[in-house]
């Protein structure tokens, strides 16, 4: 099965490249492609900069955000293609995993408190919203307490307060 990993530099996206490593260990065949999407600079930065500037900025950082993923891909055995590209990360994965007629898009993402989740729509639901393709959703991480009550107490209160107010 070929999989595409969208990977940018958070711990979180890793989750999909231990999950085929598991499956590589048990003998399961997975070819991946690994893609990070750079952001396009706004027009207000590109036009102070040159483009073979802005081309080398992105290309540092797509780099640096493959790496610890092309590395433990290696050291799993698990066959690979590396892939960078431009514009919108929902968007651009979406048009990959369409283009490279992967199986399966794997996303890796932190676990957001539930509140969380109507403030700032994920990525990974974009792409679902984008493509016909399954999309396994890999969460890593905890909402820490101030995150899961503090926040949740203090909206509620300003809603109050607002409400009071009226």
């Amino acid at each position: 099965m070929k999989m595409l990993i969208p990977v940018d530099a958070s711990r979180a996206a890793l989750a999909p490249i231990d999950r085929l490593a598991a499956l590589q260990r048990r003998g399961s065949k997975h070819e991946a492609l690994v893609l990070n999407v750079q952001p396009r600079f706004h027009r207000h930065i590109s036009r102070f900069t040159s483009r073979s500037d802005r081309d080398a900025l992105r290309a540092e950082r797509s780099r640096a955000a493959m790496a610890e993923a092309i590395e433990r891909l290696s050291d799993a055995g698990v066959p690979f293609r590396a892939m960078t590209d431009l514009g919108r990360p929902a968007e651009r994965i979406a048009a990959v995993a369409e283009a490279e007629r992967v199986d399966e898009v794997m996303i890796g993402v932190g676990r957001h408190p539930a509140w969380l989740r109507w403030v700032n729509p994920s990525i990974a639901q974009e792409v679902m919203e984008l493509t016909d393709i399954p999309v396994t959703v890999l969460a890593r991480g905890r909402a820490g307490a101030f995150e899961r009550f503090a926040l949740p107490a203090g909206l509620a209160g300003l809603a109050a307060l607002f409400y009071a107010a009226e």
